[in-house]
């Protein structure tokens, strides 16, 4: 899809399709509907049109373009969030009534400024320009996206580029649901780490897989514990991306890579199980950061630490009650095979601490039911002792939508994680602060750097379609990531 800044409509004719942002107040607002478009008002009863969130109307004028209208709300609750929902809503008309151009009216508000209006706006329609329908067999089932966007207002020079971006993060996050949606046949490990190879021909981009053989030599038994009920081989995928050869900070993201969970010997009941394809959304999300990254040409240093495996029912699988010792030497007693998670990304963590030695560390992952109870598909957990981490990325999240909370992490839940015969157990004697202790375990796999842990269980995979946001995968992280490492290694 491409997006487009215009300074002035063009001459449009009976055959283009305009989009206009109408607040609750625009009956009062002379100019919620600029003088080119007169004809709107003229010819169309917009009286029962209230211009809340999520309304639209779609006006076929016969002699003049066909018009949609879209509510954004009450003006003083305007945020770029309800400006991108409201993009959304205009887009899904498009796809459904096969349009595949149109031109969107920036419209002018006062608290918040044409350039980030039409940021928001263009996020919207590119990121909810989105269908994944590749099994489908019927041809009535396909949806026709939108191919160009143009967005009509007087800042146009100052958004060219800007838009460019946009179309380089959004891009990127459609093809991380793309990999998240995919069927686990197609996005074994093997397969994901192959997906990841691919990104090494990006300029400043480089790719290493560690085989089952070399995390053998690397002892990594909590990783190889997990993987060794599947028939796929485990594997571990270190990405740089090399934005600042010149500085020596870095960031580095871990992204839980679980390509099916069937929840091990603890394994998951019916309503649990069918979309345990998405238990790999974190490393989908480090992935495409690392393309975007590149693409972007962002002058910064990134890692992306990728542990792959699935976590199957075998002859071979493990089981609970065994003891596993990671990669920094930590006895683990496993209390429950479905608490996987946290076992890979343990071995992740340590060893991107000890080899890769990055200014700070953030992990994503899909890691407890918990944060889903606590937090619904709204807003993602965020679990640091790091106070210049958590701010940079929560004013990432409020900027990308990609919203997070921050949960406490006082040293007294690490009682609750203790084992008699082993340093320390996978899951919690009790069943109180899932997320807490999820992140408490990980805890104990990182020395001195400074770390986070996002807990994207709710967010990363979606029960019905919100706004720009599909059901199923999300995307959620893409954006996110490149929006605080920005800042984060200032």
């Amino acid at each position: 899809m491409k997006l487009i800044a215009q300074s002035t409509l063009p001459h449009l004719t009976r055959k283009d399709t305009i989009a206009v942002f109408l607040c609750e107040d625009f009956p009062k607002n002379g100019n919620a509907i600029p003088e080119p478009l007169s004809f709107i008002k003229e010819k169309a009863n917009l009286s029962f049109f209230k211009g809340k969130p999520g309304e639209t109307l779609f006006i076929p004028f016969g002699e003049h373009p066909a018009v949609i209208v879209s509510g954004a709300g009450k003006k003083d609750d305007l945020t770029k969030e309800t400006l991108r929902n409201s993009a959304a809503a205009v887009s899904e008309i498009c796809r459904k009534k096969k349009i595949s151009a149109i031109h969107a009216i920036v419209p002018e508000y006062e608290n918040i400024s044409s350039e980030e209006t039409a940021r928001a706006l263009g996020e919207g329609i590119y990121l909810s320009n989105y269908v994944f329908n590749r099994y489908k067999s019927k041809n009535d089932d396909q949806v026709n996206p939108l191919e160009r966007a143009i967005l009509s207002t007087p800042a146009a020079g100052k958004i060219s580029k800007m838009l460019e971006e946009i179309e380089i993060l959004c891009e990127n996050t459609l093809l991380c649901r793309d990999l998240i949606n995919e069927i686990s046949d197609v996005t074994n490990p093997v397969a994901v780490a192959k997906e990841a190879k691919k990104l090494a021909k990006l300029r400043g981009v480089t790719c290493t897989v560690y085989g089952k053989k070399e995390i053998e030599k690397m002892k990594m038994g909590l990783l190889l514990a997990v993987s060794r009920g599947s028939i796929y081989p485990p594997q571990l995928v270190v990405l740089k991306y090399a934005g600042n050869p010149s500085s020596k900070k870095s960031v580095a993201i871990i992204g839980k890579g679980i390509t099916f969970d069937s929840g091990g010997i603890n394994l998951k009941p019916s309503g649990h199980i069918e979309d345990m394809r998405s238990d790999m959304s974190g490393a989908a999300a480090c992935l495409y950061t690392i393309k975007a990254a590149a693409e972007l040409k962002l002058k910064k240093n990134i890692y992306a630490v990728l542990p792959l495996c699935e976590n199957m029912v075998g002859k071979t699988a493990y089981r609970p009650g065994d003891v596993h010792i990671a990669y920094n030497g930590t006895s683990v007693e496993i209390g429950n095979t479905d608490a996987e998670g946290r076992l890979i990304l343990a071995d992740a963590l340590a060893f991107a601490e000890d080899r890769l030695k990055p200014s700070y560390m953030i992990d994503i992952a899909t890691l407890t039911g918990a944060c889903l109870v606590c937090f619904g598909e709204i807003i993602a957990g965020l679990l640091t002792e790091s106070d210049e981490i958590a701010g940079a990325l929560f004013n990432a999240g409020e900027t990308t939508g990609d919203r997070l909370w921050r949960l406490p992490m006082y040293r007294e839940y690490a009682d609750d994680i203790k084992s008699d015969i082993a340093d320390i157990n996978n899951v919690s004697s009790g069943r109180n602060a899932g997320t807490i202790m999820g992140a408490t375990f990980l805890k104990n796999f990182v020395k001195k750097t400074p770390w986070a842990h996002i807990d994207i269980a709710g967010t990363s995979w979606y029960s019905k379609q919100r706004g720009y946001r599909p059901k199923y995968a999300t995307g959620f992280g893409v954006r996110l990531f490149i929006e605080a490492i920005k800042n984060i290694t200032e």
